[in-house]
């Protein structure tokens, strides 16, 4: 059996899948449409690539190379993969970025001794103070050491993500080692709920159940946070959880916004493992975000309250 060297290992690992594909496949590559980065195979539309990796989601199969590529998707075996990548890799190696480095282990920040700044803010963004406590209780957010919320994503009972927001400026920033893939949900009161809807922050998420609860809980469901709008949070929830029927897209009203909804959409419309679903776009009716609505809502009953008044109560406003 003919043998490869580490030095031929080394170089086949650095060759990139997208300059591998443009350069041999270029009849396979598809770029994802609204995004600028996101490309996908004509013949595999739910393998992903971005970002120097792809994902094949239908498969729960992944990779940061064209090795991987090869060897996990194409079936080649190892040596004939890593011998066909050098034999000819140095017609991208001007293209190569430096090596992917290793995954960045995910640590929890430390909270701090309560969590009293957090309830104040979001309760100064007219989030219920019921919907505060729970998330509290639920272990989904708390308060860190710099006085910052923490919103938490689990896969089961292990935090694999978390995300910071601050309280006092407008700083915001994924922790390091974070997997969107297990981005911030609040689940729903009904177990059996086959309700998502998506937002692309976690504070939406609050304002969206506070709007709800301030009209009765009429709507219940799963609320995710894509934590932007990018298309990882929302694949994987769906493949866990195969039981969802309708989702809500509720990205904000602005132009990134309305195309992020519309590449949803033609996305999982044109995903066998998603055809069942019934979608719906829902932008926030007032303002750019869920919480420029709720912001809107709580001044308009605050106004219907003040007008309800006797004029002699009215008069001493």
């Amino acid at each position: 059996m003919p043998a490869v060297s580490g030095e031929q290992i080394a170089a086949a690992k650095c060759v990139d899948i997208l300059s591998y594909l443009r350069t041999h496949e270029p009849a396979s590559l598809r770029k994802s449409r609204g995004s600028r980065n996101e490309y996908y195979l004509a013949e595999h539309d739910s393998l992903k690539i971005s970002n120097g990796r792809f994902n094949w989601f239908s498969r729960g199969v992944g990779g940061y190379s064209a090795l991987d590529f090869l060897v996990k998707v194409r079936g080649m075996g190892f040596i004939d993969a890593v011998q066909h990548l050098t034999g000819d890799g140095a017609a991208y190696k001007s293209e190569l970025p430096p090596p992917a480095k290793p995954p960045k282990l995910f640590a929890l920040p430390s909270a701090n001794i309560n969590n009293d700044r957090v309830y104040a803010y979001l309760r100064g963004r007219g989030i219920d103070g019921d919907i505060i406590k729970r998330c509290i209780d639920g272990k989904l957010l708390y308060e860190n050491k710099n006085h910052n919320c923490v919103f938490v994503g689990y896969d089961g009972d292990k935090p694999r993500f978390a995300c910071e927001r601050g309280t006092m400026d407008g700083y915001k920033r994924d922790i390091s080692g974070s997997d969107k893939c297990f981005s911030f949900v609040l689940p729903p009161k009904n177990p059996d709920c086959r309700n998502l809807a998506c937002f692309e922050g976690s504070v939406d998420v609050l304002a969206h159940a506070s709007i709800h609860k301030l009209d009765g809980d009429k709507w219940d469901g799963y609320r995710l946070s894509l934590g932007g709008v990018g298309n990882a949070a929302h694949i994987s929830f769906l493949e866990r959880n195969p039981h969802i029927e309708n989702v809500r897209l509720c990205l904000d009203s602005d132009k990134a916004g309305k195309e992020a909804a519309d590449r949803i959409i033609w996305e999982l419309l044109g995903d066998k493992r998603f055809s069942h679903l019934k979608i719906t776009n829902a932008p926030p009716p007032m303002g750019k975000d869920y919480g420029d609505t709720l912001q809107a809502i709580i001044q308009i009953h605050k106004q219907k309250t003040r007008s309800d008044r006797p004029k002699e109560a009215v008069c001493l406003i």
